[in-house]
């Protein structure tokens, strides 16, 4: 477990808010019918669903597995070279598709909790910090 890096997205917006907050003009989230709370909740929620295409792409046991697990089982009917390239090439098919399916599993996550509110809130504060 490697240590989090401070410039991620979360603590961008978290410490962003802890600085600003107290300058005029600076959004609230009460403007956007939302709270603090609410706010850093959700930034955490959506950093941990960002942070795990990360961890898949630096953790690589399960695809590893997943693609020696087809040359493994078909060497159990036969040794040669045809059935070698057979269970390679069906291991990189499942490999493949275990990333198609974690990514797609990362955006339904995202699209199931994504908050208009909190995201117009979010975006308001990177404008004002911006300018």
């Amino acid at each position: 477990m490697g240590i989090r890096k401070i410039t991620d997205w979360e603590h961008s917006i978290t410490d962003k808010m802890e600085s600003c907050k107290e300058y005029d003009g600076f959004p609230r989230p009460e403007d956007f019918y939302t709270t603090e709370a609410e706010v850093k909740d959700y930034v955490y929620d959506k950093q941990r669903v960002l942070d795990r295409g990360d961890e898949r792409s630096r953790n690589l046991v399960i695809p590893g597995i997943i693609l020696v697990m087809p040359v493994i089982i078909l060497s159990g009917f036969g040794d040669g070279v045809k059935i070698l390239l057979f269970g390679v090439l069906i291991g990189v098919i499942l490999t493949m598709l275990y990333f198609v399916i974690a990514k797609a599993v990362d955006k339904m996550k995202l699209k199931k909790m994504y908050d208009d509110n909190i995201e117009r809130y979010v975006q308001a504060v990177l404008d004002y910090v911006e300018k």
